[in-house]
């Protein structure tokens, strides 16, 4: 059964299975507006668009070191004007890139805004397709990561889950060359 939000939008979802654990893309027919993600699945079944199913083979296609930049339609959810720019400068992080929230920041042109950064990076919908776990502390380590998770920002699990895309990307990288 389809999920009903509470403006009466219907929402579209499948579910895939990962090395990193389940994801599901989450469409309002017409756009990608979030990305969740848990270790366990989820109770209810699938209710696919074309939208879902297009983030779902994009993103079988970037695990499996295929896919360097998705094309799918956005609409991340919950975000203003100024968040989806800060979502639209993340986008062009090129792949199997690292670079800091000052970095960040100044790529956005708004280089004394490192914590706007961090900020854009915490409070992001759609993980991946928008690759907020390309963007670290100054210092080199990891820093928080969400990741569509309910979890903390500094569980575990989320932490594993952003060092393991930035060792799939640059593996993939190495690979590549």
């Amino acid at each position: 059964m389809p999920q009903i939000t509470r403006n009466l939008e219907i929402l579209y979802f499948t579910s895939l299975k990962t090395d990193f654990g389940w994801i599901r893309p989450i469409s309002n027919g017409q756009s990608l507006i979030r990305l969740d993600w848990n270790q366990t699945g989820w109770n209810d079944s699938d209710h696919p668009d074309n939208v879902s199913r297009e983030t779902k083979s994009q993103l079988e296609a970037f695990f499996a070191g295929h896919l360097h930049r998705f094309n799918l339609p956005l609409a991340p959810t919950g975000k203003s004007a100024a968040g989806k720019k800060w979502l639209d400068v993340m986008a062009q992080i090129p792949y199997g890139t690292v670079m800091t929230y000052g970095e960040f920041a100044a790529l956005a042109r708004k280089p004394k805004a490192a914590r706007a950064a961090g900020s854009a990076c915490a409070s992001n919908p759609i993980p991946i397709i928008y690759p907020c776990h390309r963007v670290v502390r100054a210092d080199g380590s990891l820093g928080n990561y969400g990741g569509g998770s309910d979890q903390h920002p500094t569980h575990p699990d989320n932490l594993t889950r952003k060092g393991g895309l930035l060792k799939l990307e640059a593996n993939s990288a190495a690979n590549a060359a």
